[in-house]
């Protein structure tokens, strides 16, 4: 038999929770205490609830059938399905409390839809399946040395970046990566791992915002019951990834810090957008997991910021197509100064992408501006049409810093901004605007144009 005591007031109340559906009724059937979410499978408010008898509710076809009653005959914890008012089924389970004469004083009784649990269950067989798709893969990954595959790091930040990440490589702490989408999280991990003590261990990842939050830590544990493993053991000795650690709940967070206080025997990496500072800040990220895992912080910027792996990742992606597609073709010049004009809000991934498509849609050995999609291609102010044959270096370069840098005015309102996105110091910016808005030089451009 249940012993537990409880001797609550009997007031009317709305428990403070969003999260669970919970019901307390006195053993006469009257409900005294709901949650937030109560009535939302019947299609009542808390409010409507609190004060009403089970009995009465069974009457009208709400509850079918009331637990209190079952649970005050038989003096122990019942389950059973109900069916709502609007035909679905929610499985129901109902707990007796006791007084100090062992008579049920109390029923509490929390509830899920079905299809909630069905859900639970398909996403915990396939979290089973993927665990043994990762287990067989184990053996493989320990006998290579995973390499840093198409990563493109030239640029002076890029060269801190991987600097500090060999530095840390060496340093059993945990690691937080962040940057936009497709800057290359991903890829400087895999560097890290291969260059750590761990390389030989497993290289797990795992994309938090994908799990429901009702099994979240079954999927980092494990299950019991079905002799599962979790991420945290299948990852041991090796390095586990959590990307997307900024789009997780707090409640999940909570979750995590708990999991990940304990002895975990996995290096952590964790991926972000945002800065975990200022995920802190704004109270999206929980501050004690904040302090567990912001030990080794590296920022990837994003491509715009990064004209040398810009330019190096045209060469790279269009050198690869032409062996992969057996097809010669080459960047016209136009086209090649405009690509390293464009924003790539979509990094590595979006420029990889725009190239593929223009190398195999292009009718010519020459990609020209013309192949690329419509809304990449520039307006007529922002066209270069320059010929590159006969001129020599300096007076190129000096045409196409002109270009950009009368292009990059028309997007950004002030010269700081400009500094900021060209790389360069804002008085630098000042000095060169002012060179070709009022310098002779305008009528040359005029005839190479």
């Amino acid at each position: 038999m249940n012993t537990m005591l409880l001797l609550p007031n009997t007031d009317e109340e709305i428990m403070d929770t969003h999260d669970e559906d919970i019901i307390i009724t006195t053993r006469e059937g009257k409900i005294i205490k709901v949650t937030q979410i109560s009535g939302e499978h019947y299609g009542l408010t808390p409010v409507e609830l609190l004060g009403k008898s089970v009995f009465d509710l069974e009457a009208k076809g709400i509850f079918s059938p009331a637990i209190t009653p079952e649970v005050v005959e038989k003096k122990k914890k019942i389950v059973t399905v109900q069916t709502t008012p609007s035909g679905r089924k929610v499985l129901i389970t109902g707990i007796p409390l006791f007084n100090e004469q062992r008579e049920v004083e109390f029923v509490i009784s929390y509830s899920y839809e079905l299809s909630e649990l069905i859900v639970m269950k398909e996403y915990l067989q396939d979290l089973e399946t993927e665990m043994s798709k990762v287990k067989e893969e184990l053996a493989h990954l320990r006998d290579q040395h995973i390499q840093i595959d198409g990563s493109i790091m030239e640029s002076q930040s890029s060269a801190r970046a991987v600097n500090t990440a060999l530095k840390i490589a060496r340093i059993d702490a945990p690691i937080v990566i962040h940057g936009e989408r497709g800057v290359g999280k991903t890829t400087l991990a895999k560097f890290i791992h291969s260059q750590s003590n761990r390389s030989d261990g497993p290289f797990i990842e795992v994309n938090c915002s994908t799990i429901p939050e009702a099994v979240f830590e079954i999927a980092f544990i494990g299950n019991q019951e079905s002799q599962s493993q979790g991420y945290l053991s299948i990852a041991s000795g090796g390095s586990l990834v959590l990307k997307e650690l900024d789009q997780l709940s707090l409640a999940s967070q909570a979750k995590l810090f708990y999991l990940l206080n304990k002895n975990t025997t996995a290096r952590i990496i964790a991926l972000s957008e945002t800065p975990f500072d200022e995920l802190a800040k704004e109270g999206k990220l929980r501050e004690d997991l904040f302090y567990l895992l912001h030990i080794a912080p590296i920022h990837l910027k994003p491509l715009r910021e990064r004209p040398e792996d810009l330019e190096k990742a045209i060469s790279l992606y269009v050198k690869g197509f032409i062996d992969q597609y057996n097809d010669e073709k080459k960047i016209a010049d136009d086209l090649y100064i405009h690509l390293l004009q464009l924003e790539w809000k979509g990094n590595f991934r979006e420029l990889r992408n725009v190239l593929e498509r223009i190398f195999i849609t292009s009718d010519s050995n020459k990609i020209t501006l013309k192949d690329l999609p419509l809304h990449y291609q520039p307006s007529e102010g922002e066209q270069i049409g320059i010929d590159f044959d006969g001129q020599t270096l300096p007076h190129i370069l000096e045409f196409v810093e002109k270009k950009v840098l009368l292009n990059t005015q028309k997007r950004y309102k002030t010269t700081t901004e400009m500094a900021h996105v060209l790389g360069i110091s804002q008085p630098s910016v000042v000095r060169k605007l002012k060179k070709y808005t009022s310098s002779p030089m305008e009528d040359e451009m005029d005839k190479i144009t």
